[in-house]
């Protein structure tokens, strides 16, 4: 007998063993129960959900020749489809089989009735892969299908598929399944298979799974391969380079302790073991988050990957500060989508968090000043550099040197310094604004021209922008859009504010098409019309992307970035209804032969 993947061989056979989904299980079995069954259903979600076999046990469950316990899996019908062989069930791969020919050919054959069952069920696959023609097709025969035949459509992106086709089908969503959930399945193939395990094994597959029961019986299986008879988490860790928590809490000890030796010492050990970079620092977010909520709650129950001494551990670093190296793991991980050299980029991101540390350590505590320590102009100077966030602390040292008086002390001139410290007020301490330049129109779309609107971009409107960009695909046979929502498509936004966007693109021909002036005020009454704001295009490819990124970190550590822009708002031209007609008339027929009464 042929070997058989983990994943087929322990398919669910019937509703009950389906893990999760039991919001979409218990609507299906109430509409068996009831004999309400739609002739179409549209299957959503993430791969590896039970999509399919859930299609599957709807097909065996109409056919079922025992309907009081269906589906069975004991009569012919059910036998038949669970091994793939019955004729009234057709498995259609949309991807291969996306052409209007293959579905002007299943058209007709819908027409005919069953060869033995009840219904005939056709399960289209990956549906989103059919081409406009193909869906075209389909609608009329989706909408009024013959009595005895069922569709089922599944796909993992649905805002790909046809609103028209959408309409017409009962929509079920499936979600990831939860990381408990996966954890038992595997045990149950575990002990099925006779095999032995630690438990921190089936964690570690249950992570990498991420919602899906497939991968997760895939990854098993791998891992099965690999150790035999006996499985362990340093056998999950080896194969697909994960690290271990000491491993982390290493790197994370390195940057509490501000020791930059140790951290690239760790980096260059994590480096020899192959491990994933982008794995890590996800991993690394994860432990952080875990430490601030055990520090918030002191709940064991909340932490799932640290044990309470470990958690107690990372709390050496403040809430403030921890929350702020989550937020650069975050900006770092979203670099690595344009990175080129990952290790660097981590190298940076690591180094920076070691600096989030560093500067508070060096702010100087009222209550570590003593008297005879306190000298006014040293002190003033740590007053000036120290954060805004952190004003109060050094309105206290201001006010404690007040209380002392000490004799005045003539303050040595530094050629560096380039700030007076005569008199210190709060206001003082605020950062200035920046100058920005008003411009209504840039025509150049160099380096400086770039960095400066790189430094007026708001990251709060570019997340919100990018959420929605790929509405952008619904645009793409508009009469009006469809020109200019193909030549957006595919971009990528990195900056943006009121009147401008900065993009990223792989193709330099489309590169060259953005920057276009033929296409900005279309590109521009595009934005506006989608997203609530018009927005000028600047397009940068790819590759230049990470020079831009090195320059304007240069740039910001030196406090040299060019002046942020502003765009003046285009003022509409209003023209009175009267003066236009007046105008055509003129152009149609000639301003000598009109007579204006």
């Amino acid at each position: 007998m042929t070997y058989k993947s983990l994943y087929r061989t322990y398919r669910p056979h019937s509703f009950e063993t389906v893990v999760g989904q039991r919001h979409i299980i218990q609507t299906l079995q109430n509409a068996l129960k009831t004999n309400k069954m739609s002739h179409a259903y549209l299957f959503c979600g993430p791969r590896g959900t039970g999509k399919t076999t859930v299609a599957k046990l709807v097909a065996k469950s109409v056919n079922c020749l025992n309907p009081e316990k269906a589906p069975c899996n004991e009569c012919e019908h059910c036998r038949t489809i669970q091994n793939g062989t019955h004729p009234d069930v057709i498995e259609i791969d949309a991807a291969s089989n996306n052409g209007v020919d293959e579905i002007r050919d299943l058209i007709e054959k819908v027409k005919y009735a069953p060869i033995q069952a009840k219904y005939k069920v056709y399960i289209i696959d990956e549906v989103h892969m059919l081409s406009q023609g193909a869906f075209n097709a389909l609608l009329k025969t989706l909408e009024e299908p013959p009595l005895h035949v069922i569709f089922i459509l599944a796909t993992t992106e649905p805002h790909k598929v046809l609103p028209t086709i959408i309409s017409r089908c009962q929509r079920y969503d499936f979600v990831r399944v939860n990381r408990k959930d996966i954890q038992t399945r595997i045990e149950e193939v575990l002990k099925a298979e006779k095999i032995t395990y630690e438990p921190e094994a089936i964690r570690l597959i249950s992570q990498l799974a991420d919602g899906g029961v497939r991968d997760a019986l895939s990854i098993l299986e791998q891992c099965i391969a690999y150790s035999g008879n006996h499985l362990l988490a340093e056998h999950v860790n080896d194969i697909y380079g994960i690290a271990t928590t000491q491993d982390k809490l290493k790197l994370l000890n390195a940057i509490i302790t501000v020791d930059v030796g140790l951290l690239m010492q760790e980096i260059e050990i994590i480096t020899r073991k192959n491990i994933d970079i982008r794995r890590l620092t996800n991993d690394l977010m994860e432990l952080l988050k875990e430490s601030v909520v055990y520090s918030f709650t002191k709940d064991e129950k909340l932490i799932n990957k640290l044990t309470v001494d470990e958690a107690k551990s990372l709390n050496a670093i403040p809430n403030s500060i921890a929350l702020s190296m989550i937020e650069d793991l975050m900006d770092t991980a979203e670099k690595y989508r344009s990175a080129s050299n990952l290790l660097s980029y981590f190298e940076i991101g690591m180094l920076k968090l070691l600096s989030r540390v560093k500067e508070p350590a060096q702010t100087v505590s009222v209550k570590d000043v003593s008297k005879e320590e306190v000298k006014p102009v040293e002190t003033v100077k740590k007053v000036a550099v120290n954060k805004v966030e952190e004003i109060e602390k050094p309105v206290q040292v201001v006010e404690s040197i007040k209380e002392v008086e000490p004799e005045p002390i003539i303050p040595v001139q530094e050629p560096t310094e380039d700030l007076q410290f005569e008199s210190v007020e709060i206001e003082d301490l605020k950062p200035k604004p920046k100058k920005k330049k008003v411009l209504s129109k840039v025509e150049s779309h160099d380096q400086n021209t770039i960095l400066s609107l790189l430094n007026s971009g708001d990251k709060q409107k570019r997340l919100e922008i990018n959420a929605k960009w790929n509405t952008i695909q619904s645009y793409l046979t508009d009469l009006k859009y469809g020109r200019v929502a193909q030549i957006l498509v595919n971009a990528t936004p990195i900056a943006l504010n009121e009147g401008f966007v900065v993009l990223s693109h792989t193709d330099k021909l489309y590169v060259n098409e953005l920057n276009s002036e033929d296409n900005q005020e279309l590109i521009e009454d595009f934005t506006q019309f989608l997203f609530g704001i018009e927005m000028r295009a600047f397009a940068v490819d790819a590759q230049s992307v990470n020079e831009l990124m090195v320059e304007f970190k240069r740039l910001h550590a030196e406090n040299n970035l060019p002046e942020p822009m502003v765009f003046e708002k285009k003022k509409k031209k209003v023209v009175k209804p009267t003066e236009s007609i007046e105008k055509g008339l003129f152009e149609l027929f000639g301003e000598e032969n009109v007579e204006i009464i």
